[in-house]
């Protein structure tokens, strides 16, 4: 006996059923198709030909009313008033006219129907023997539409009456050929309609193809015309066919499909959950990702033994991710506690730079000012021995008095030490007056940092700061200060001008050679802007979003820690700021500092 597979004892089952199925939904699902399809046809080709016969009437519409402007013109009821003499007049007008951007036959009729003019002789027409003439001349009707046979040939014949005083005094027609209807349509016609014009039992002109099959007529009473039209039954008979045949085909590759999957059924649900197993299993042993098995089998054991597997597994990932997370949260703690420790360092060498300053600033200043009081009130005492010299000279009368007298102030150069002393004075107290600015600089800059902020002038610390660093940018640049007056704000002054000389010293130190360094300050839509510009190398643009990261530095080894642009980035966003970088590499860089007037943190 021959054995077969499940797989393949449930497929071939599968199908036996889905075919026999598959007949009796073919024959249902074919007669409710051709019954939908011939109504949905039917509506659609009801739909076309109004559509059709709508275009067609709004074309000779628009005809009409193009005609009837153009008899509205003067010049027409000149000419039938004086037709001799304005038969040149009328022939040149109606030479030009046209409508819809085309030229027709058009004729002049005088009250009595002769014609005076007519714009193509050869369609030229007696039209006094039609009857509706009458109807348009006595002024019954104001247009009339017809089909009228010239030369074996058919045209539409719209005429409209020209008046004068609510009087009839002549007819304005035209004759337009009968497949020009045709060519106005917009909507692309059906496959295999056939439109035919008949006008008195007789087919005038025909559009389309030959047809034989569905007919509908519509007719227009007021022209005395009918329009057929005929569908040809080919063309739906064809589309219906291949419908079905579509269908059919579909369903038997829905069989195939069917039989497809069910043979890999049992595939699917016995031998690919045990591999899966197999598979799970080896990724264990080599620590690789975490595989969990589908715990939604039909097979009972099998399913039972995915899910202890999947409990064991799960139990080896947690513990293998939670020491993973352990490893980074470790590795994570120790990158900020070298951060944190760094910039503690640098913060407190700062404080302890600042408090020596404002020290020796302070023990400075008061020998400075000592020297400074001595020099002013020696200067005093240089004017009182001055005033005294040049009274004993008046004092003495006698010649040898007035000899001796000046026999020892030339001994002792008396007169150039008075002469020479003042300047030495003065100098000497610009000296000490520009060592007393120095250390108010000094003590503004270096100012302890107090745990509440303070009104300061963003000026006077920018100043300070300049003071300090000029040492370093004297020899390398040019600084040029353009400072705007500003009002006060509520800030930390000793870490502004820490800010502010980082930016300064990265910008001198970004100048190879010589350049030139610009301090501007500015008030802006409700903020301080300081800005310090240099023409040096530059930054790169990609380097641009790093520069405020901790540690990161474009200087070589030892030149630089890569903490003072974050240090500064940390202290403006505690003032409620921004810093804006705008570099062009190789030309310079320009670094804006943005301090609101009220702080919106405080404020919130």
């Amino acid at each position: 006996m021959k054995k077969t597979s499940i797989s393949f004892a449930l497929a071939r089952l599968v199908f036996l059923s889905y075919l026999t199925l598959a007949i009796i939904t073919t024959l249902l699902v074919a007669n409710y198709v051709v019954d939908s399809t011939n109504q949905n046809y039917e509506n659609v080709v009801n739909r076309e030909i109004k559509s059709i016969s709508d275009n067609y009437k709004t074309f000779i519409e628009h005809h009409v009313i193009l005609l009837s402007e153009q008899a509205n013109n003067p010049i027409f009821i000149q000419t039938l008033m004086q037709p001799e003499a304005n038969l040149g007049k009328i022939q040149d007008f109606m030479f030009d006219l046209t409508l819809l951007g085309k030229k027709y036959s058009e004729t002049l009729l005088d009250f009595e129907g002769n014609t005076l003019h007519t714009t193509v002789d050869s369609l030229a027409v007696n039209y006094q023997q039609f009857p509706w003439i009458n109807e348009v001349l006595s002024n019954k009707r104001l247009s009339h539409i017809n089909v009228v046979k010239i030369n074996n040939n058919y045209f539409w014949n719209i005429s409209v009456a020209i008046k004068y005083n609510d009087n009839v005094e002549g007819m304005l027609t035209t004759n337009l050929p009968i497949a020009s209807i045709n060519q106005q349509r917009i909507v692309q016609p059906l496959d295999g309609l056939m439109i035919e014009i008949i006008s008195k039992k007789e087919v005038v002109e025909t559009f389309g193809s030959y047809a034989i099959g569905y007919q509908k007529e519509v007719n227009w009473p007021d022209i005395g015309v009918t329009l057929r039209f005929t569908l040809d039954e080919k063309s739906r008979n064809a589309e219906l066919t291949g419908l079905v045949i579509q269908l059919t085909l579909l369903i038997i590759l829905a069989i195939v499909i069917t039989t497809l999957l069910t043979y890999i059924y049992g595939y699917r649900f016995l031998v690919k959950p045990i591999q899966a197993l197999s598979h799970a299993t080896y990724k264990l042993e080599q620590g690789d990702e975490h595989i969990s098995l589908t715990e939604d089998i039909q097979i009972k054991e099998l399913a039972e033994l995915s899910q202890k597997f999947n409990l064991m597994s799960s139990k080896v990932a947690q513990r293998e991710q939670a020491l993973k997370q352990s490893y980074k949260k470790l590795t994570q703690a120790n990158n900020e506690l070298k951060q944190s420790e760094s910039q503690l360092v640098q913060s407190e060498k700062m404080a302890s730079i600042g408090l020596l300053a404002a020290g020796v600033a302070h023990e400075i200043n008061n020998p400075i000012g000592f020297i400074k009081s001595n020099l002013e009130v020696l200067e005093d005492y240089l004017n009182d021995i001055k005033n005294y010299f040049k009274e004993n000279q008046d004092i003495f009368t006698n010649e040898t008095q007035k000899a001796i007298h000046a026999r020892l102030a030339k001994k002792y150069e008396v007169v150039f030490l008075l002469e020479d002393i003042p300047p030495l004075i003065l100098s000497s107290i610009g000296g000490v007056e520009r060592v007393a600015e120095i250390v108010q600089s000094l003590r503004t800059f270096a100012r302890i940092d107090q745990p509440e902020k303070s009104l300061i002038d963003v000026n006077e610390g920018l100043n300070a700061t300049l003071n300090m660093v000029w040492n370093e940018l004297k020899f390398c640049c040019k600084v040029h200060v353009e400072l705007q007056s500003l009002p006060q704000i509520m800030a930390f002054p000793g870490k502004l001008n820490q800010v502010f000389m980082n930016l300064l010293i990265n910008a001198g130190q970004a100048i190879e050679g010589t350049g030139d360094i610009y301090v501007r300050t500015s008030q802006i839509e409700g903020h301080i802007v300081v800005e310090v510009e240099d023409t040096g190398c530059g930054i790169e643009e990609k380097n641009i979003p790093q520069i405020f990261t901790p540690f990161y530095t474009s200087k070589g080894v030892g030149e630089g820690t890569g903490l003072g642009l974050s240090i500064s980035h940390q202290i403006i966003e505690q003032h409620g700021g921004r810093i804006e970088v705008h570099s062009v590499f190789g030309e310079g860089c320009c670094f804006k500092v943005f301090l609101p007037l009220v702080d919106t943190k405080e404020k919130n």
